[in-house]
């Protein structure tokens, strides 16, 4: 009771310690202007967002601090101009900040609601490896009440006693499986159906789910045979002894050969040397018997198996036997599971692949529940007996006198028939599609899921803080772009004189490096390219020997020319470069991938650009210099106006 008591009171003083230290930082003021402070709280908040987080954040120095707070003062200013100006109420800006909310609220819905729980939970899942035996039953089409009827038969047999393997082997239709007693080895999450994940990941070791498993392939019983921490790879190499010798099958020499070997490691002998010298694995023999990491299914089962049951780096396994010979495994590597973040995105990529539909449509089904969806059957009968011969697309009298007849209502909105079609009209994938009952009724739900996410993303900004955060944090944003436009952006001017000048008094920063225009006969073959040079000699057109023979299939079609070409661009433009009058061919000379012969066009060394060469890096420059100008002029107006004033001495207590 103390203890439990001391437990509770340590946590009450660590909240109360926090709560002061954060009305402490809301206190300290660290700059001000005419209007406006910014307390040191507001400050770490905007910096460790800038930094990547908290942890970033404190190892920065306090001069990064300062010049961050100068930056952040600036913004503020500028934020603080676009109230007084009042574009907070510009219905241009209203409305891109509609468009904003509309083209991310259903999918920051979906991150936040569906795809980050989900992912976490499959980590979380990931983290453990179940080896699992099941019995299927695959039903016929109209007998699936007596093959269910069937599978819980055989389940209430294995609740009485009767050896599950036994019954697997004689009644399981996975016939991969059935012989093994319905053993398919160490599973994980990810990969099967859900409805059977979630079976297997509620079961204990050695224990029988006690209800029969529906998937997309039949009927399951399902027993756990072990459930163990995950190995996400590990690192092995082996010695493999062959039952081939001297081309005929003797399995006991291999067996005596692979008995030596593991005599001799336990002797002490070294794993690698003896590798090298009896493995019959020529992929891994001059790798001294490395295989590399591998995850868990990747091997055959029994050296899988054998593999993945070493403990330590460094263990060695006995004999093992499969199809190929005899092994001898050593451990040498063990990944321990990464973090969720270091995950995230190949979990996302795994969810998104094997779940995500059926959790969308969960999801959908939800919403649809909590605003009161109602789905008017009647009229879709009328829809469905005169659509059943439409392609996509088509219609007919019929069909255009039911178009503005309910379809569904959802939270007092009515959607028609002609607004779901249009919606089906616009997929692409429907093009060829045939409108009947089953396709419409499909293609109708994903509608009405569409509309009940699209209605939930809506009042996201009442729902959840955090988007109400983000749709804050870009309306200032827009704000301050609007300020940057009006009083900067808008007010650069191109003077094509001044533009000129600006050119003319920089003109040693523009210059044109090395440049050479060639082309090249290349061959993979040595000789060949001999032969072309005699051909040369004996007058043959370098264009035409070019166009006729060379191999680099990036210049065929241009007859081996290359263009101007910077000459420091590869060891090729180099050899151009060495080239001193235009027809001059060079000597054969190898490079990458074969033997080249090549003739200088043309020969440039570097100079200076002229005006319009330069042009639009030059145009590009000034119109930075005259941002930069028209920025510094525009923050003295402001400091004139708002008075900052900065007290960098105190952000000596920020992230403390």
């Amino acid at each position: 009771m103390y203890q439990k008591f001391t437990q509770i009171l340590m946590i009450i003083i660590f909240a109360c310690s926090f709560m002061l230290a954060q009305t402490e930082k809301d206190e300290i003021i660290v700059a001000k202007f005419k209007g406006q402070k910014i307390s040191l709280q507001e400050f770490e908040n905007a910096y460790s967002k800038n930094a990547g987080g908290i942890d970033n954040a404190k190892k920065d120095s306090i001069n990064s601090y300062s010049k961050f707070l100068d930056l952040y003062v600036k913004y503020k200013m500028k934020l603080a101009e676009a109230y007084s100006k009042g574009y907070n109420d510009d219905p241009e800006i209203l409305n891109e900040l509609n468009e904003y909310k509309e083209s991310i609220a259903s999918g920051y819905l979906i991150e936040k609601n569906l795809i980050e729980p989900e992912t976490k939970k499959l980590y979380e899942r990931r983290k453990w490896e179940y080896r699992v035996s099941h019995i299927m039953f695959i039903p016929q089409k109209g007998a699936e009440d007596s093959t269910y009827q069937m599978a819980e038969t055989i389940l209430k047999s294995i609740k009485d006693g009767i050896d599950f393997a036994t019954l697997a082997k004689k009644y399981s239709q996975d016939l991969n499986s059935a012989k093994g007693g319905g053993d398919i080895y160490y599973i994980t999450a990810g990969f099967l159906p859900l409805s059977f994940e979630d079976a297997v990941y509620a079961t204990k070791a050695g224990e029988v789910y006690p209800n029969i498993v529906k998937t997309q392939y039949g009927y399951h019983i399902i027993k756990v045979t072990e459930k163990r921490e995950r190995v996400p790879e590990i690192r092995a190499s082996h010695i493999l002894t062959t039952f081939v010798i001297d081309n005929k099958i003797d399995s006991a020499k291999a067996f005596a050969t692979a008995k030596l070997i593991l005599d001799s490691l336990k002797a002490g002998g070294d794993f690698a040397e003896l590798a090298t010298k009896y493995s019959k694995d020529t992929g891994s023999l001059y790798k001294e018997g490395d295989l590399g990491f591998f995850k868990r299914r990747t091997m055959i089962k029994p050296f899988d198996e054998a593999a993945f049951n070493l403990k330590n780096v460094g263990d060695i396994s006995d004999i093992v036997t499969t199809n190929y010979g005899y092994h001898i495994i050593k451990l040498t590597g063990k990944l321990s599971m990464p973090t969720y973040e270091q995950k995230k995105q190949e979990l996302t990529d795994l969810f998104r692949k094997n779940r995500y539909d059926d959790a969308i449509n969960k999801l959908a089904k939800k919403l649809k529940s909590t605003y009161g969806y109602n789905f008017n059957t009647t009229n879709f009968v009328k829809l469905v007996k005169i659509t059943d011969t439409l392609m996509v697309g088509q219609t007919n009298d019929e069909l255009d006198k039911l178009r503005e007849l309910e379809i569904f209502k959802i939270k007092d909105k009515s959607y028609s028939i002609n607004d779901a079609l249009n919606i089906i009209y616009s997929k692409r994938e429907n093009s060829h599609q045939k409108m009947t009952p089953n396709f419409l009724s499909k293609e109708i739900e994903d509608v009405s899921n569409e509309k009940a996410l699209q209605l939930e993303a809506s009042r996201l900004e009442d729902l959840n803080p955090q988007f109400a955060s983000l749709m804050k944090e870009y309306k200032k944003g827009i704000l301050v772009f609007k300020i940057q436009q009006e009083e900067i952006w808008n007010k650069i001017k191109i003077d094509s004189v001044k533009l000129e000048e600006y050119f003319n008094e920089r003109r040693n920063k523009y210059m044109l490096k090395d440049r050479v225009d060639f082309t090249e006969i290349f061959s993979k073959s040595d000789s060949l390219i001999n032969h072309y040079l005699k051909l040369l000699k004996q007058g043959e057109s370098f264009d035409t020997l070019a166009t006729k023979y060379t191999e680099r299939s990036t210049y065929k079609e241009k007859g081996g020319n290359w263009g101007i070409r910077e000459a420091n661009f590869n060891d090729i433009t180099k050899k151009a470069f060495t080239l001193m009058k235009p027809g001059e061919i060079s000597e054969p000379f190898q490079n990458f991938g074969g033997f080249s012969l090549i003739r200088l066009n043309k020969r440039e060394p570097a100079r200076e650009k002229t005006f319009e060469e330069a042009k639009n890096e030059v145009s590009a420059a000034y119109q930075e210099l005259q941002a930069h100008n028209l920025e510094n002029e525009y923050l003295r107006i402001l400091k004139n106006k708002y008075e900052p004033v900065l007290y960098t001495d105190r952000l000596s207590e920020a992230f403390k």
